[in-house]
């Protein structure tokens, strides 16, 4: 599998299994099941995809991952014809074969513990700032909901934000060989400064700058207002996990 195929199908298995892993975040007794199938149908798009980008990168069309993404996607399928406002147990049994099976199938794609770490973190990094850009719109649809589940929702952020600046400064520092001035090694020292800053700046500067903005347009439940700054934090988080994920698959760093 090429680097651009394997990045591509990380991304849309990381965006359906995170939408499905935070959704208990906001009870669907508060938001109606209409939400649950909004982030279900989002996770049933990325799963297809990726399905779809397997088939066309993969010389077996018969393999483990796979059956991981087809037990997922009869699971989402499941869940957006039968659930209720009310979680059932059923619903929480499909909710936990579908997290369990993507979470899985990302850990797969570097086998190594640390690495799966790193790739399990970016995957949550990009999915906790699409859920919320997603809730934030569902007030429009239900404008009586909390804004504690956004609040919620901000702190897992940094949280992640946390362990994932901890791991690329950690590795930052370890492969500073790939930063000196004569090094050979990657794409050369001005690609690989370029990829550094630009992993820096819009992946962990940006988002946390945002991230302290969007907590104070929510306590003051200015909730349109903070929308637009999870859109933007959105674009930044695929920004910066794409130039990420390409130095870990091409380079080998946790960055």
């Amino acid at each position: 599998m090429t680097s651009i195929f394997k990045i591509a199908e990380f991304f849309l298995i990381s965006v359906a299994w995170t939408l499905t892993l935070f959704s208990p975040i906001a009870s669907s007794r508060l938001t109606g099941n209409g939400f649950i199938k909004l982030l279900t149908n989002v996770s049933i798009g990325s799963l297809v995809m990726s399905l779809i980008i397997g088939f066309l990168s993969s010389d077996s069309l018969f393999n483990f991952p796979l059956y991981l993404k087809l037990i997922s996607l009869s699971a989402l399928v499941a869940t957006t014809l039968f659930h209720k406002d009310d979680k059932s147990l059923f619903m929480w049994i499909l909710y936990a074969v579908t997290v369990l099976a993507l979470g899985y199938h990302i850990a797969l794609f570097s086998p190594v513990l640390l690495n799966a770490l790193f790739l399990l973190s970016s995957a949550l990094l990009l999915g906790i700032i699409l859920y919320s850009m997603l809730l934030g719109h569902w007030y429009l649809v239900v404008p009586k909901l909390s804004e504690q589940p956004l609040k919620i929702a901000a702190v897992v952020l940094w949280i992640i934000l946390a362990l994932k600046i901890t791991l690329s400064l950690m590795s930052t520092y370890k492969h500073f060989d790939f930063f000196d001035q004569q090094t050979n090694l990657g794409a050369g020292y001005a690609f690989n400064w370029l990829l550094l800053t630009m992993r820096m700046s819009f992946g962990y500067i940006v988002i946390l700058g945002m991230s302290l903005f969007n907590w104070k347009l929510v306590t003051m439940r200015s909730i349109q207002s903070s929308t637009g700054i999870l859109y933007a934090m959105t674009f930044f988080v695929f920004i910066g996990e794409l130039v990420s994920t390409y130095i870990f698959f091409n380079l080998g760093l946790y960055i």
